[in-house]
């Protein structure tokens, strides 16, 4: 996977656009929280700990399961790195299944080619999880089409190992549960930028895009521990040359990261409890980057959400199309400055097989 695209917005807080973002994405497997030293904001954040559970089934045992919970609010995906066929559900309640030509075939299930020059040939099917949305005969097409998949795995890879977020999770539920701990990585004598987040200019955007792209950078070497932003850094200028953005100070920067399947809510958690921090804070140095990595062997990345400002979803619309691949890109970094109408910046950035922006 290549040719990586990216769009760039701004704004300021609180944002119902970061709002939507954390809802239109239900698929997380990673989440990484860079920020000038802050023993409040540490203390803060370290004190989420998002759960998932996992369940180890057959699609159909599964899809049984989903479609009896109260609400229908069940988020799940394999747990494995399978991206020719696999499947996902999505917080709205419906399964999608992304196939190869030849089990697609064989299912007999009525779905949409992907779109992509370059691809494999892979087809997408939707399934509501509801049994009422479905006719009788359809729904015991669509399980006797699941059932062959199950059977087909029997001699390969077998059950599936889901994981699966659930709000209202009833007592005794014998699926395991996985608790997420916080990893606290800590960076000394590291060459800190103080981010203008100023927004677009009305005239020549190309010097805020370059001061925009390097903010970016120092982030992702940040979320690495990159040894180039130490103070006392002497790498040889003929082998590689970077320079902070202007202006900056030397400081302590602390990194935060929770890897794993993460829930919508955590998400919205974790920038909820940035945001206040940052409304208090008295620091005009003080900001905050937060990185998001999809589960990009999901068949879903984004979902539509409606132009209400609740952020709920359009349910007449379906997910944009996209090639699941564990080398796929899809991820959002934002940067939030200090204040209650602080600025923000947020970079997104999806692979050349995903239909999210055409």
């Amino acid at each position: 996977m290549a040719h990586s695209r990216v769009m760039l917005t701004n704004g300021t807080l609180p944002s119902a656009q970061l709002n939507r973002l954390c809802a239109a994405h239900p698929f997380t497997q990673q989440l990484d929280i860079v920020f000038p030293a802050s023993d409040e904001l540490e203390k803060a954040l370290t004190s989420l700990k998002p759960t998932y559970r996992k369940r180890r089934c057959t699609l159909s045992e599964f899809l049984d399961f989903a479609s009896k919970s109260p609400g229908g609010n069940i988020t799940a995906l394999p747990s494995t790195s399978e991206c020719v066929d696999t499947w996902c559900i999505d917080p709205r309640g419906v399964l999608t299944l992304c196939v190869s030509k030849s089990l697609y075939e064989q299912l007999g299930l009525i779905g949409k080619r992907l779109p992509f020059k370059g691809c494999p040939e892979q087809y997408v099917i939707r399934i509501p999880v509801r049994q009422e949305t479905e006719s009788i005969a359809v729904r015991a097409k669509q399980k006797t089409a699941l059932k062959l998949w199950d059977e087909l795995r029997e001699n390969g890879p077998g059950k599936w190992e889901v994981f699966y977020c659930q709000a209202d999770v009833k007592p005794g539920t014998p699926d395991s549960e996985g608790i997420v701990q916080p990893r606290i990585c800590y960076s000394t004598d590291i060459v800190v930028p103080v981010p203008a987040l100023a927004p677009f200019p009305e005239e020549s955007t190309e010097d805020w895009d370059e001061y925009i792209g390097d903010l970016f950078e120092w982030v992702g070497m940040a979320c690495l521990g990159a040894q180039r932003l130490k103070a006392n850094d002497r790498v040889n200028p003929y082998v590689a040359v970077y320079e902070v953005p202007a202006p900056s100070y030397i400081g302590k920067v602390t990194r935060v990261t929770w890897t794993a399947f993460l829930p919508q809510s955590f998400i919205k958690d974790a920038l909820d409890t940035v945001t206040s921090h940052l409304a208090s804070t008295t620091d005009n140095h003080a900001f905050v980057a937060m990185t998001r990595h999809s589960c990009c062997t999901s068949p879903v990345g984004a979902i539509p959400l409606s132009l209400v400002p609740d952020a709920s979803f359009d349910t007449t619309r379906d997910p944009p199309l996209r090639v699941p691949a564990i080398n796929a890109e899809d991820t959002s970094c934002f940067i939030l400055g200090p204040g209650q109408d602080g600025n923000f910046v947020l970079a997104e950035s999806i692979g050349l097989w995903d239909a999210r922006w055409g």
